[in-house]
């Protein structure tokens, strides 16, 4: 029998594995730029919430909402998601609404940055390495509002006291409306997010878009608790995502991010109310 002859890898020949399979898989995507985060043993839970984004997008689904613990990850995990998503749809068109102005053009620049992002270290990886037809339009890259080279307009950062008047999306993505107890429970101000996302938002999306809404929960009136229960009752596409701090079977959802310990002690001195919304996702 002839031997057959293999190849053996060069270091050279992994790398371009890997960021061949970091341009069509998102959660490698997380990985492959910012290891130090995404690629540990407890980060799992990231991984999902990775393949539900990519899966959402591929998919014929409407709206996903994915509501998670406070600090695990959700608005980095965004900010790497939209810097993907114009790497394989350029002529993607995103609205991003945060709390406020600031932390939506804080969104928009980490967004921004990422793709500008220059070479000085050549252990570093950066984005036009994977995506190198992706650029930021010259005189295009204002703090809220910017375009990619070779379209009319890619992307805007917004929130419910902004604008989005002249802006239409293919993609609208919600993320962490509500900050505080005394949100949580003033309806007015309840009542004035849900109006600014159906009056306002809601006029942005261009035929076939698609809603993401990622928050932590806070209430039953919160904007993704309304929008589970309209969006259900109208027959849209919808997908769901809960994830709990304290697992069904008494293990934690990432104990590097909060431990059992923390867990516990946060539920002594929290109201009973607001630690099952934000950490149980149970309003």
């Amino acid at each position: 029998m002839a031997k057959v002859k293999t190849k053996r890898l060069t270091a050279a020949d992994v790398r371009e594995i890997r960021l061949e399979l970091a341009r069509i898989d998102f959660a490698e995507y997380c990985k492959l730029r910012a290891p130090d985060f995404y690629d540990l043993p407890d980060r799992g839970f990231l991984q999902l919430f990775g393949y539900e984004l990519q899966g959402f997008m591929e998919s014929d689904d409407q709206v996903l909402v994915v509501n998670m613990p406070p600090r695990h990850g959700k608005s980095r995990t965004l900010t790497l998601f939209t810097e993907w998503l114009f790497g394989n749809s350029p002529m993607s068109k995103v609205i991003i609404g945060s709390y406020n102005e600031i932390l939506s053009r804080t969104f928009s620049k980490a967004v921004r940055g990422g793709i500008q992002t220059e070479k000085f270290d050549p252990e570093v990886l950066v984005y036009n390495e994977l995506f190198p037809d992706v650029a930021i339009k010259r005189g295009e890259g204002a703090s809220d509002r910017w375009t990619l080279d070779g379209q009319h307009a890619s992307y805007l950062a917004t929130s419910p006291s902004g604008t989005a008047t002249g802006f239409g999306c293919s993609l609208m993505i919600i993320d962490d409306l509500i900050k505080s107890a005394l949100e949580a429970n003033n309806e007015l101000i309840l009542d004035k997010q849900w109006s600014w996302f159906t009056d306002t938002m809601l006029s942005r999306l261009e035929e076939g878009g698609k809603i993401i809404i990622v928050m932590t929960r806070w209430s039953s009136r919160d904007l993704a608790g309304r929008a589970l229960q309209y969006f259900q009752e109208e027959g849209w596409r919808l997908r769901h995502i809960s994830l709990k701090a304290l697992q069904d079977d008494g293990t934690m959802l990432c104990p590097s991010i909060l431990s059992r310990k923390a867990y516990d002690d946060k539920r002594k001195l929290m109201s009973a109310e607001i630690f099952e919304a934000n950490f149980q996702q149970e309003p």
